[in-house]
């Protein structure tokens, strides 16, 4: 038995970029693990210096909790060529950044993600649930002006299902899409595959990156799973990270 801190991050939007993409800034449809790490470590107060090592040995699972679609913006920024003063001052003519963006279904509504964190050496599930409630920084949901709020943060009892199993079970959050086996898609399901990045150095360069498999509306997907994988509340869920 093991104990895992389960939240809801939610907001009004968001911009999880994908690393790859340069010209266009295309979104994810949850937040990465390095993302996830970020928010932590916010909500701990720890400096971006620190946090990639304080939580290098923090696993998660996520999904999302609450429909979204994307919308397309183009978003002025500055256009630095020679790092001049009138340029950093915004004082020379900008550039346009097509940016896609998720948001929820209607205006009255939040955006939702389910996230569990299975703790490493260095942060007790009490330690990292206490930061959650009342966080240092505020959480974003992945850029400065995407601010978000945590909600329902519980520590819960989970069981370890160890590496892989033979029985084809619906499984929870995000998988790694190589561990993936004998995919049982149900009528009407979404399932998305792109390549995410997962661990950040100490000096915050992209470390690991892997493709994973996202339902969409945040249903489970039935699959024989090799990957690691936990029991909470009867639930089967995918650990990434």
């Amino acid at each position: 038995m093991v104990q895992v801190v389960r939240f809801t991050l939610r907001g009004k939007l968001a911009h999880f970029r994908r690393f790859y993409t340069n010209s266009s800034s295309l979104t994810y449809p949850i937040p990465p693990p390095t993302v996830i790490r970020g928010i932590v470590g916010a909500a701990l107060g720890l400096s971006r210096l620190e946090y990639p090592a304080v939580l290098a040995d923090l696993s998660m699972a996520v999904r999302p909790a609450a429909p979204a679609r994307t919308l397309f913006q183009g978003v002025n920024f500055l256009k630095v060529v020679n790092s001049a003063e009138r340029e950093l001052r915004g004082l020379e003519p900008r550039t346009q950044i097509p940016t896609q963006f998720l948001l929820p279904h209607t205006l009255d509504e939040a955006l939702a993600f389910e996230v569990l964190l299975l703790p490493g050496r260095q942060a007790t599930a009490t330690d990292l649930a206490g930061g959650l409630q009342a966080p240092v920084y505020p959480p974003t949901l992945g850029t400065a002006y995407c601010l978000g709020w945590i909600e329902s943060v519980n520590v819960v009892d989970a069981t370890d299902g160890g590496e892989g199993s033979e029985e084809i079970a619906p499984y929870f959050g995000a998988l790694y899409a190589d561990a993936v086996e004998a995919i049982d898609v149900a009528v009407g399901q979404r399932l998305s595959r792109d390549r995410y990045p997962i661990r950040l150095a100490a000096d915050r360069r992209l470390e690991s990156a892997r493709d994973l498999l996202v339902e969409l509306s945040g249903a489970p997907i039935r699959c024989r799973y090799r990957g690691a994988w936990l029991v909470v509340g009867g639930e089967r869920w995918g650990v990434i990270g």
